[in-house]
């Protein structure tokens, strides 16, 4: 799980000075065990050293008992200690001579770890996951507005729970999921919730130019012209057709604006995986911008492969 490439911040473990970097989990387990998640082969080191637990405020240490214990800033802790660590503290598992130092302390977040071979993770930013990358969003993990982490492939989605495993590009991955969520998820007054936005379509006569704004208790999120809105403004038309017809099925809001993909994609003039691509790239778009929830712009059915827009208040003007 060692990680030395450019990375969004999140809680990382790195070894001092100039080793690698790992990309800490919610319990990350250290020793010498095949089980532990920082795996150290130094003779000094336990089975089943210590660990390293996120308390949804802040990183703790716990020795675990270990034969040659484990220091923090020098100081060595009793057995079955545990101790908060802030940025910058240094770790000893066992000898003083091979230090660990805590880069970063920030919350842990959705990862992808290869399931073979090796490699660095795929970490989630803004609790958006694609893989096998951001261009070629074959997968998506996200986070929906309940919390719970939900998984995109072929159209479908399913909760997932810790150490699923998925494949993209030709290659398997074990999904990591943190145990807590931060304090801040859908608590903080500056972060706009999805589905309390307005979303203002501006639309060109040709319709080349899809200028996007996101309103929200007196505040206007100027998310500009872009491609991909173009998806977004299709889903909303469809939104507002079966509202103005009296929706689909029951006719209730829930019922509103569902478009199967390949429809979507055919009336758009793009194929499938390009429709996926810029799917994704409203999303993170979005999360970007602050808005919690980001993920659920673009709804998806279960089992039927339709697709919607998630924000219900919609004006398109025409400029």
């Amino acid at each position: 799980m060692y990680d030395r490439g450019p990375r969004t911040p999140m809680a990382t473990l790195a070894k001092h000075p100039g080793g690698p970097r790992v990309s800490l989990l919610s319990r990350h387990l250290v020793g010498r065990s095949r089980l532990a998640d920082l795996r150290l082969t130094e003779p000094a080191v336990s089975g089943e050293h210590a660990v390293l637990c996120w308390t949804g405020r802040e990183w703790e240490l716990h020795d675990l008992g270990s034969r040659n214990g484990t220091l923090i800033d020098g100081r060595r802790l009793a057995p079955g200690e545990r101790v908060a660590v802030a940025r910058g503290a240094a770790i000893a598992f066992g000898d003083a001579d091979h230090s660990w130092q805590l880069v970063d302390d920030e919350p842990p977040t959705l990862m992808a770890l290869p399931a073979e071979g090796g490699g660095e993770p795929v970490c989630a930013r803004d609790d958006l996951l694609a893989l096998p990358d951001e261009d070629h969003p074959e997968v998506v993990v996200y986070r929906d507005a309940a919390g719970d982490f939900l998984v995109e492939q072929g159209g479908g989605t399913a909760r997932i729970g810790d150490r699923h495993a998925v494949r993209a590009g030709g290659r398997d991955y074990v999904l990591r999921i943190p145990d807590l969520v931060a304090p801040t998820w859908d608590n903080s007054a500056a972060a706009p919730q999805l589905a309390a936005l307005a979303l203002r379509f501006s639309v060109s006569r040709d319709e080349e130019y899809v200028a996007l704004e996101a309103r929200f208790d007196h505040r206007v999120i100027d998310l500009g012209a872009r491609a991909h809105h173009q998806v977004l403004l299709a889903l909303a038309r469809s939104r507002l057709e079966d509202r103005q017809a009296g929706g689909r099925g029951a006719g209730t809001e829930s019922s509103e604006g569902w478009i199967y993909q390949d429809e979507l994609a055919s009336q758009l003039a793009m194929d499938e995986m390009h429709l996926n691509v810029a799917v994704f790239r409203c999303r993170r778009q979005l999360a970007e911008a602050g808005i919690a929830g980001a993920a659920s712009i673009v709804e998806r059915r279960r089992p039927t492969r339709e697709l919607r827009l998630g924000v219900a208040r919609i004006e398109i003007v025409t400029v």
